[in-house]
């Protein structure tokens, strides 16, 4: 039997604009999405029973974490928003159903999930998750050079998830353009590297419910000059191109997002916006040291309530570690 571990990342959204509705049900998007350094942890292991074992828990701890949330996280007591399912609705365990039936695998997957990225926050981490999932499960039984396979499982399960997955021609991808429902990916090597602070209120949103809420604009805006700004590295450009098409509806379920924008923009991160559907928004630092003095000063100012974390730009694909078990 053998051991795989990595570290998936979160994303944020740069730019988001639905411009259709499909008949499938689904809609267009066309969105700019990086890799960000808040990661969950994953280890796999390969065990003789034809099953998928998933135990998911909080780090550093669900107390920890419900803290700085402003959550009751005492006598044992998980709150519903932390709480993390562990049967066949977490993509991971969905995932790697997919990779078996497709493979023909006859054994099993022993999963610990340790998570950092918070759930119903427009950062990817269940997609991540999933992806990483799939590329550890492809090392261990030797099928990682299987590429459009692998690409076809990782759709099937999210419209984020491929953009996670490993390309072996690509591993250094900090970023991509994202069409169609999010699958059709076209990297960006030039992504200059950008630091973020990044603020989860202790309120997550549904992305259906999010979408429900959109009217999809009679003139969408074309990301064009995001990603001219963004190849030339100009953040003036870059900052007064960025946009999420999904504010909007998300502020009219959840109104208090305007304060937490308001509260990074005060700071002095331009642009700050919306990641995803939400419920997590970003701000643009000029550097590190700005980014940690920010998160100094709102941490006094927003928590408990907020989690509030210094991110970069990092590779959207992580090295996965193995060994025999």
């Amino acid at each position: 039997m053998t051991i795989a571990r990595t570290s998936p990342p979160a994303k944020l959204n740069l730019f988001l604009e639905i411009p259709a509705r499909r008949d499938d049900g689904y809609h267009e998007i066309d969105t700019v999405m990086a890799a960000i350094d808040w990661r969950d942890e994953l280890e796999i292991e390969s065990i003789p029973q034809p099953r998928i074992e998933l135990t998911a828990d909080w780090l550093p701890s669900v107390e920890s974490v419900a803290g700085e949330l402003g959550l009751d996280a005492g006598q044992g007591r998980v709150p519903e928003l932390l709480r993390i399912p562990t049967d066949d609705s977490n993509l991971v365990v969905r995932a790697l159903a997919a990779f078996r039936t497709q493979f023909g695998v006859q054994t099993g997957f022993r999963v610990r999930l340790g998570k950092r990225i918070p759930a119903g926050a427009g950062m990817g981490g269940a997609s991540s998750d999933a992806a990483h999932a799939i590329d550890c499960a492809a090392q261990i039984h030797q099928f990682d050079n299987e590429t459009k396979v692998l690409h076809g499982i990782a759709s099937s399960i999210g419209s984020d998830v491929p953009f996670f997955l490993a390309d072996r021609d690509c591993q250094s991808v900090m970023a991509a353009h994202a069409t169609g429902r999010g699958e059709l990916l076209s990297p960006l090597g030039d992504c200059p590297s950008i630091h973020f602070v990044v603020a989860y209120p202790s309120r997550s949103l549904s992305t259906a419910g999010v979408y429900a809420q959109l009217k999809v604009p009679e003139r969408a805006v074309s990301s064009t000059s995001f990603l001219q700004a963004l190849g030339r590295g100009d953040r003036e450009r870059m900052g007064q191109a960025m946009m999420n098409r999904l504010t909007g509806p998300a502020l009219k379920i959840l109104p208090q997002l305007n304060e937490l924008l308001e509260s990074l923009w005060q700071c002095g991160l331009q642009p700050c916006q919306l990641t995803g559907s939400g419920s997590a928004c970003f701000g643009i630092a000029k550097d590190v040291e700005q980014a940690k003095e920010i998160v100094k000063r709102l941490e006094t100012e927003l928590q408990p309530g907020v989690l509030l974390r210094v991110a970069q730009t990092v590779p959207a694909a992580t090295p996965i570690e193995i060994e025999p078990s």
